[in-house]
């Protein structure tokens, strides 16, 4: 019973992953811990292979419509990366309740972040320097959250993307799994050395996951993204409350 759950909410955060681009890593990390059981520590790590492997899948049919600003995302995950990777290591560092309050605390901006529905900038040009330049400093902090507590970023980089870059929202959407994708591998290579990533159940997520993707990239051209975003933040806000009580 708790397998079928467990492949079944896979499913749908894979889906979700190609609809929106964004919060999927919480949503993996709250699936391994709360119905799979494992430790926060090595929850964050395998959540970390997962959310690659659908961010990967989820983002080729992107590539393919030419609906991913390499340039900007290139910039934004330079920066990201380092983050990712120096959060992942000192992770080690932290007690799980640490953790677990960081995390809780990070799913409340996240939502809040959801509920926000920049519009680009009238008149003004998709990807300009200084743009790209203000966006990339932000990923170097959020990198840090993507390494530390397994949360990819994109419910960051979608928004910034689309106001500071002037980028329409499809675009956005290709480049943020784009920048989850290279968050979560750098996160993943500062976690080996001390988290148990348990591989199988990553594969077996993963590869479930990334067949959701895909449905959600397709789904992605039918329905209002905006109303499903909203949705996912009530949900967030109120599992990230259960989780800030449940630490105290």
């Amino acid at each position: 019973m708790t397998i079928c759950l467990i492949v079944a909410l896979s499913a749908c955060i894979g889906v979700a992953a190609g609809l929106l681009g964004a919060g999927t890593s919480i949503l993996t990390v709250l699936l391994l811990v709360h119905v799979a059981g494992l430790p926060i520590g090595s929850a964050i790590a395998t959540s970390l292979v997962v959310v690659a492997a659908m961010s990967v899948v989820a983002l080729v049919p992107y590539s393919r419509a030419r609906a991913v600003m390499w340039r900007a995302g290139g910039a934004f995950s330079v920066s990201s990366m380092i983050g990712a990777f120096v959060g992942g290591r000192m992770s080690a560092w932290l007690p799980a309740r640490v953790l677990l309050a960081i995390f809780a605390t990070t799913m409340v901006v996240a939502a809040i972040a959801m509920l926000w529905s920049p519009r680009p900038r009238s008149g003004e040009r998709a990807g300009g320097s200084r743009r790209v330049l203000a966006v990339a400093a932000a990923g170097l902090p959020l990198g840090g959250l993507t390494g530390m507590v397994g949360l990819g970023g994109g419910f960051a980089v979608l928004p910034l993307l689309v106001l500071f870059t002037s980028t329409p929202v499809p675009s956005a959407v290709g480049t943020t799994l784009f920048v989850v994708t290279m968050n979560t591998l750098a996160g993943l290579a500062g976690h080996l050395p001390h988290a148990a990533v348990q591989w199988r159940l990553a594969a077996g997520l993963s590869v479930v996951g990334s067949a959701g993707s895909l449905l959600g990239a397709r789904l992605g051209k039918r329905i209002d993204a905006r109303v499903l975003r909203r949705g996912f933040a009530a949900v967030m806000l109120a599992t990230a409350f259960a989780l800030l009580v449940s630490t105290r």
